[in-house]
């Protein structure tokens, strides 16, 4: 009798033990993923790296004193040209030769400068830089290459904000006519080397187009990025953790035990499909009770409506012909509005924030809702009265 009560003595502290390894791991989890989306070293959006930021603007020659009106690209993103397949693009000064030598090269955005030093002709100086950011509520990596430079401003370890002067244009040790060579590496090509050069590995323009982004159609829809440590208010949920976090000017005013969907795994994509979306949304309306209709007594005693479906969901769902053109547009210029979009579609809609009928318990198996999320009502009550209209929310995997 003894040794089957201290069996279940030790079993008991043992599966004591083991829950709280498992509270503890998760808890570390978060953490880190929190610590990840509120880094202040995120990009907050990308700009051009030669004359202001839109890639316009005039210069002052250096070489003949003249001054000239614009830049343009001279040799296209992917293009089949002499040298191969061309892996960025060619910023030149429109009043072309060396007229641009020594113009300010500029980082396209904040981050980690991986690269620089002296590759020799025809590479010249290079630079590359890291950069992290969210793209609809998920953390990507890219890597912007500065090639051809006549100089190097900064080194290996510097940190660099958007528009931080890196070098001047030159002529990749006189290989050239003056330009700044541009590429940006998607998060694969970690690991290649600084002057890779895909031709000379008998690669195809299709391997280009799935290892590079397009820079200039990549910048021209990346002008800006969230960086959730700038904003003045923002609320991110965490599915995984069922957990929702309510920042104030990058500090975290309130952390929420939440309910998640029935079918909490993987983003909503359609009407009735029982998953809460995933992405950057806004809150877009706000409503307090009481309610009417058959479900009013699950909603507890608030809602604020999440602008579900974006326009990411509506791209999604163009791909696959859940929704027209026009009803697209729609979603997307109410998306861009901040304002409620369209919810007839294929997509669904009226996605909150609301209460629940009585409560239910935190541990981990609260999957109960229709596609949103649920807070206990005493909580969402104080939340609903400090939250405004068109603040951002994250909802995570």
């Amino acid at each position: 009798m003894y040794k089957i009560l201290v069996a279940i003595v030790v079993v008991s502290v043992s599966c004591g033990s083991m829950e709280g390894k498992k509270q503890g791991a998760d808890d570390k989890k978060a953490a880190d993923k929190m610590a990840l989306l509120m880094d202040t070293c995120l990009s907050d959006g990308f700009d051009y790296p030669v004359g202001n930021r839109d890639g316009k603007g005039s210069y002052v020659s250096l070489t003949d004193g003249k001054t000239y009106d614009s830049w343009y690209n001279s040799t296209a993103f992917a293009a089949e040209y002499k040298l191969g397949i061309h892996t960025g693009i060619d910023l030149n000064g429109s009043g072309g030769g060396n007229t641009d030598l020594g113009q300010p090269v500029y980082s396209i955005s904040r981050g980690w400068v991986e690269e620089a030093k002296d590759c020799g002709a025809p590479w010249g100086n290079v630079v590359l830089i890291k950069h992290i950011y969210l793209e609809n509520g998920s953390l990507r990596t890219c890597f912007s290459v500065y090639a051809h430079l006549l100089d190097l401003q900064k080194k290996k370890g510097d940190y660099v904000a958007k528009r931080t002067l890196i070098g001047h244009i030159g002529t990749g040790g006189g290989s050239y006519p003056a330009h700044l060579h541009l590429e940006i590496r998607k998060a694969k090509m970690e690991k290649f080397e600084l002057t890779y050069w895909p031709s000379s590995h008998d690669k195809s323009v299709a391997w280009v187009k799935e290892n590079y982004e397009n820079p200039e159609e990549f910048i021209d829809n990346h002008r800006s990025s969230t960086c959730p440590a700038n904003e003045s208010e923002i609320i991110i949920a965490l599915k995984s953790q069922y957990r929702m976090y309510y920042y104030k000017n990058g500090q975290m005013a309130k952390q929420f035990e939440i309910a998640l969907s029935q079918k909490p795994i993987g983003p909503k994509e359609r009407e009735g499909d029982l998953k809460l979306p995933e992405g950057e949304y806004y809150i877009v309306e706000k409503q307090k009770g009481p309610f009417s209709g058959d479900f009013a007594e699950f909603l507890g005693p608030r809602t604020l409506r999440i602008s579900y479906p974006n326009k990411y969901d509506a791209q999604k769902g163009f791909n696959k012909h859940l929704i027209n053109q026009k009803e697209k547009d729609a979603i997307v210029s109410a998306y861009n509005r901040k304002e409620i979009p369209p919810s007839n579609s294929k997509l669904g809609g009226k996605i909150v924030i609301h209460g629940w009928k009585g409560d239910w318990v935190a541990d981990g198996t609260q999957n109960l809702t229709w596609g949103c999320i649920s807070m206990h009502n005493q909580e969402l009550e104080a939340f609903y009265d400090v939250v405004k209209l068109k603040t951002k929310i994250i909802i995570c995997p």
